[in-house]
């Protein structure tokens, strides 16, 4: 027998008249068996030896007819049986009864084995009333009653063992498929929230180096040169600390090999890194740098906010600020808001768009993929966030409920 069937409540549904299909091998040996048993008889009656009666002989032959029944279904197997378990007690004589004591309870098993579990009683109840039946039709074999019922009792019930088996097999089967599909899109996900960082921290302190080694390249005085790299090196060493931090986290949750105490250790030591009051004075302070006029609200930030809000937060406004130093103009005007409102951490981001017509800045253009991974950041805390143009503002506003949120 093969666990190929649908099992449980998907074998039940799948219809009364259906069964697990057998093991080739064992349909070949069956049919081998009733075939010689066939021939034997037929060879025996045509040289006038037979002992048997018609009566016993039409018994023979209906029960070896529904072995052959088996390598359609077994359901259609044993309805196929029941003609030959009517004829014998028709017939009332022991040799039709002592052929089906030897071949029901296998019929019996495979039956138990294979069906659903309707069809499995219906079977046993079948096979008890025939058993029943024969101190009724055959008086002279009324103490088989006593070996044929326990042998058929104990037949079903290795049976129905068997099929509680393969089920519990083929059950195990769909769980670690199901657990290997999660495990698969639990990964593709982990790799969609790895290069969303990846995007946040390399297009952010990248943008900002482009723009003051330009800047670098045309100052007018040393002064502003100096200050111009200053910034180049502030951003170069914010972005190497962001990737240590992420791979100290890859390290700490062991996806990637490393000693994860140390790991965890760097986690701590750095999480003030991503301190969102924190970071939106820095990068307040870049967009200066970079001629636009900024201010920096950050009231109400006193109270405990979970970690994971904190970052994925700190994670949206650096996109925020990268997206204002590309398409802001020079001369541009920026406000950026943080606070706490009826259990919401809110942000804020609004900067001024150049003239329509002029180019944007140092000629960036934008494919929506931060945009898109400022969203994601937002809905995995079931947040809400937007970015609309407003006349000659953009405005970006995104907003984190804090209660339930996991630290």
């Amino acid at each position: 027998m093969t666990p190929d069937m649908p099992v449980g409540s998907s074998a039940e549904s799948a219809g009364f008249w259906h069964s697990r299909p057998l093991n080739q091998i064992l349909l070949v040996v069956v049919s081998i068996f009733i075939t010689f048993s066939l021939v034997s008889d037929v060879v025996t009656a045509l040289g006038g030896e037979a002992s048997d009666s018609p009566g016993t002989s039409l018994v023979n032959i209906l029960t070896s007819l529904s072995f052959y029944v088996l390598w359609m279904r077994t359901t259609y197997a044993f309805v196929g049986l029941i003609p030959a378990l009517l004829a014998s007690h028709m017939v009332g004589e022991s040799g039709s009864v002592a052929f089906l004591m030897l071949v029901l309870p296998l019929m019996l098993a495979v039956v138990a084995a294979t069906t659903t579990t309707l069809f499995k009683y219906i079977a046993l109840t079948v096979a008890i009333v025939w058993v029943a039946f024969i101190p009724v039709t055959s008086p002279d074999d009324g103490d088989v009653v006593w070996i044929t019922l326990p042998l058929i009792l104990a037949a079903w019930g290795i049976g129905f063992f068997i099929g509680w088996s393969l089920d519990r097999r083929a059950q195990d089967r769909r769980r670690i498929a199901d657990a290997t599909r999660r495990a698969a899109i639990a990964a593709q996900e982990e790799r969609r929230s790895l290069a969303r960082d990846l995007h946040d921290i390399v297009a952010h302190n990248l943008t900002i180096i482009s723009m003051q080694a330009r800047a670098a390249t045309y100052a007018g005085t040393d002064e502003a040169a100096k200050t111009a790299v200053d910034v180049i090196g502030s951003s170069a060493g914010e972005a190497l600390g962001d990737l240590r931090r992420m791979l100290s986290l890859l390290q700490a949750e062991g996806l990637v090999a490393g000693d994860q105490e140390s790991a965890q250790r760097e986690l701590g030591e750095g999480a003030s890194a991503l301190d969102l009051e924190y970071g939106a004075v820095k990068f307040g302070r870049m967009l200066e740098g970079l001629g636009i006029f900024t201010t920096v609200d950050t009231g109400d930030l006193e109270q405990d906010i979970p970690q994971s809000v904190e970052t994925a937060l700190y994670r949206v406004l650096q996109e925020a600020v990268t997206n204002v130093a590309k398409h802001s103009g020079e001369g541009g005007e920026c406000r950026i808001a943080v606070h706490v409102r009826e259990g919401q951490l809110e942000l804020a981001v609004d900067n001024t768009l150049p003239m329509s017509g002029s180019a944007t800045r140092a000629g960036w253009n934008s494919s929506g993929s931060g945009l898109i991974g400022m969203r994601d950041r937002v809905d995995a805390f079931g947040g809400t966030m937007s970015s609309v143009r407003d006349g000659q503002w953009w405005r970006v506003r995104a907003e984190v409920p804090l209660h339930g949120a996991n630290a």
